[in-house]
This record gives C-alpha cells, structure tokens and sequence, in this order.
C-alpha cells in the first residue's frame, strides 16, 4: 500500500494566517494601551517628584522659589548698589536641586561662579522628561515640566500673587550682560508659599507637563549657544551671558482672561498654526513673545504657555494640595484659569463677559476638569 505523508494544505494555512493575523489585531491596541498607561503613570510620578521637592523647600525655607532666580556669590557683594556682582539667573527647577537629592550638581550652580554653566552643570536628568516625549537629542538639559506663573505677561506686565504661584525673582541687574532686562526688575520681589494660598491648596495648580518648552538651563547666545549663563571669562567678574529675558513661558504655563485658538490646554501640541518656517528652533527663539519679521508672520510663542502632552486627551498636572490629576483637554479655560489663581479675591481673572470678576464666578468642582 501507498504511503500519504500528512501536511497541511494551502487553504488551512491561509485560515490558520488569518486567525493569527486577527488575534493580533485584537492584542496589538491592548499591548499599545498598557505601554501608554506605564508612561503616563512614569509621568506622574516625575510630577510626585517635583512637588515633593518643592513642599520640602517651602517647609524648609518658608517659600517657593520663583520661575527664575538670582543665584550668586555672597563674596561678591559691592560696586555702587553694594549688590552681589557674580552670580547667575536658574529656573525653579535648579532651586529645587537640593531638594530632589541632587545637592553636588547645586553645589556646582551656587559655588562655582567662574567656570561656564556646560554639560558638568546642566546634565540631562531622567525624571524631568516625559516617557511619551522622548528628547530630540541627548545630553541636552530637557524638561517636560513646568510650574504655575499665573497671567500672561501678554495682558499683564506686572506679577501678582494672586494670579498664579511662581513669579520673577531675578532683580538684580548687576548679574546681568547688556540688554536683558526686560522692565519688571524693579519691581518689588514676592514671595509665595503654599501657605499663603486663599482658594485652598486642592483647588490651585502648581505644575503641568508640557512637550514645548525646552530646557531647566538658559541657553547661551548664537556664539556659545552651550548653557553658559554666570560665566564670563574673567576671574574677576562672571555675568549671566544668556540673552533670554525673563519670560514665563520659558519654565512655565500661563493663562489668559480671553484666549483665543490654541491658547487652552493641549492647543496645538504640533505647532500647526505657524508656518514650519517659523516653528522656534532653540530655546532663545522660543524665549521670545514679540512679533517676528515678514508679511504675515507673528513668532508670539508665549502664546503656547499653556500644559500639553503626548498622552491621549489628557494632561498630567499636580496641585498645590498634593494629589497628582488629570486635566482633560476639552476643559472649559475659563476653569483652568481659575484653578490656577491663587487668591479669587484679588486675581484680575474675569468671566466670559469680561467684565464679572472671579470672586463673583462659581467655584470650579472637580468634575469640571
């Protein structure tokens, strides 16, 4: 008798193809959707972070630092205004430094004032980045996250401690090169605590995730584009050379009384109301609110201070009461702006009308966001 060796025809192969090519179809978005809820509870954790570092400060310090500050050298102290005259301006973020167990890395911002703020000073740091916003290039100083600096300078050139919580500390202009003043300096300076908080800590913003924003460090300027401010090479005088002014939306969000298109949470998370040719490409373009050159164009990328993120109509937010949350993107701006002030009473947030102040408005419950 013959013998049939056994095999599988083409038409079952093609089936049991068929049925495998399914399952995975089924499996893949399942696969995808726990990949993305990894990263966002990796993002919310460099959030947890961040504020535990910041309620350390404000315990150990009885403030919070502002969106940027005057670092310098005590020793420096003299010139006409008997101010320090070597120093440098850091983020809130490098205030927080001793505070999030990089104390040799602050030793090297708040000691050392004549080598240049380079790589040494302004490594990368893994929990400033979000998983879903992978760096455009390593090494570089990232950061993913941003604190509540209230109105946009846009309508208000003065800060206020009711409309957000971290304001512009940088006052000493003796730190400074030419021309990066931008008015505010003297000013008086605020100092803000969560316990000076009147809307209550669980109804006020304090930090947001953002994929615009770009470095904790400024960037220095078109010659030593490195981060190099506080350095001059001189063994007598170190200037912050960085030729960004002060601006909130650098280490920021913001909010306005009237926004307009992308001006809300998630706007606009690819730049896709400017033309390519215009999208910011360093951090001291992006620094810049003011108008551009060119028929048409308007480089106002204050305009982007608001939170965004990679992750799928939410973005990851902390409050100043502790909780980590969720923002959604459909959120009303009216109510994120009014959790991000601090005191209703004296904020210059209006309702739609532009008129009724926020005192007068309905407090925001948490199934408004």
């Amino acid at each position: 008798m013959r013998r049939r060796n056994g095999g599988f025809t083409l038409v079952e192969l093609l089936v049991v193809i068929a049925i495998i090519g399914t399952l995975v179809a089924l499996l893949l978005p399942a696969v995808q959707a726990a990949r993305e809820t990894a990263r966002g509870n990796s993002c919310r954790n460099n959030i947890k972070q961040l504020l535990t570092a910041l309620t350390n400060m404000d315990t150990t310090q009885k403030r919070l630092p502002g969106y940027i500050n005057d670092v310098f050298d005590p020793a420096s102290v003299g010139g006409a205004n008997n101010r320090p005259q070597r120093g440098r301006r850091a983020s809130w973020i490098v205030m927080c430094f001793p505070f999030m167990e990089q104390q040799p890395l602050w030793d090297l911002w708040s000691q050392d004032f004549i080598n240049p703020v380079d790589a040494r000073v302004a490594p990368p740091i893994e929990g400033l980045t979000c998983p879903s916003d992978q760096p455009d290039t390593i090494n570089d100083p990232w950061l993913n996250y941003i604190g509540n600096c209230g109105q946009a300078y846009s309508e208000n050139a003065r800060d206020s401690a009711a409309n957000g919580i971290f304001v512009d500390n940088s006052k000493n202009l003796d730190l400074r090169d030419a021309n990066t003043d931008d008015g505010r300096e003297t000013d008086p300076e605020i100092r803000m605590s969560l316990g000076n908080i009147p809307d209550g800590t669980s109804k006020t913003l304090i930090i947001s995730e953002s994929v615009q924003t770009w470095y904790y460090a400024l960037e220095g300027d078109n010659a030593t584009p490195e981060f190099e401010p506080g350095f001059i090479a001189s063994s007598t005088e170190a200037k912050d050379t960085s030729p960004i002014v002060d601006e909130k939306h650098i280490f920021g969000f913001v909010w306005k009384n009237q926004p307009v298109g992308f001006e809300r949470v998630n706007g606009d998370r690819n730049y896709d109301q400017i033309p390519e040719a215009d999208i910011p490409m360093s951090m001291t373009e992006f620094a810049t609110r003011e108008p551009g050159s060119g028929a048409g164009v308007q480089r106002l990328y204050e305009s982007y201070g608001f939170p965004s993120s990679n992750h799928p109509g939410v973005v990851n937010v902390a409050f100043c009461g502790g909780q980590v949350d969720t923002l959604a993107e459909s959120i009303d701006p009216r109510i994120y702006a009014m959790l991000m002030t601090s005191n209703r009473n004296r904020s210059t947030l209006v309702g739609a009308d532009g008129t009724t102040p926020e005192r007068k408005l309905p407090e925001p419950s948490s199934s408004d966001y």
